[in-house]
């Protein structure tokens, strides 16, 4: 995917009028009740930038988080090539109004199951949601791999033992795939 929080966040200080900018996304953490489904995208955003909202600037933020995640071309490629062999299935700690943007330019065409956090209530890396991935795929651990960005995601997918990839781009994840006779 394109695109980051750390992006999301300077590009809604502006709009905001907020002089401040972020380098990295250290500590950045958005309302977990927003990516469990139990407050909508105006509370999610008045929660964390903590100033007042006009119903333009919240337009133009919400515009901003819609457009800021995208698949690259290698990974659209790759997904493409790995469907051909492979189930793939998606767990993700997620939001309605990407998943709905998702869905609609059929970028989850590709995977199933789709296991979104806002759907079930519960985020990565709580060991429910890989249970029911799991469950859903009826396999057991050891005939999985997971990939995420972020180590803490991975731990719990190990405990259950499926292998994991820690994602940090592309080239590494192909690297990885490879070692493992995957492509």
């Amino acid at each position: 995917m394109t695109g980051s929080v750390v992006n999301f966040i300077n590009r809604s200080y502006q709009v905001l009028g907020i002089n401040k900018i972020i380098a990295n996304s250290d500590g950045v953490v958005f309302d977990k009740d927003y990516n469990k489904g139990l407050i909508g995208y105006q509370d999610c955003f008045r929660n964390f930038f903590g100033v007042a909202i006009s119903e333009k600037q919240m337009d133009l933020i919400k515009e901003i988080w819609m457009n800021t995640w995208a698949p690259t071309e290698e990974m659209v490629s790759l997904i493409n090539e790995l469907k051909q062999n492979y189930r793939l299935a998606i767990l993700s700690n997620s939001d309605l109004l990407n998943s709905t943007k998702y869905t609609s330019l059929g970028w989850y065409s590709s995977f199933n199951p789709l296991i979104l956090s806002h759907e079930l209530h519960i985020l990565k890396p709580d060991k429910k949601i890989y249970e029911i991935t799991l469950d859903q795929l009826k396999l057991p651990g050891n005939e999985c791999l997971f990939i995420d960005d972020q180590e803490k995601a991975l731990m719990p997918a190990r405990d259950l033992g499926i292998d994991t990839i820690l994602y940090k781009s592309i080239d590494q994840l192909k690297d990885e795939l490879k070692t493992r006779g995957i492509i």
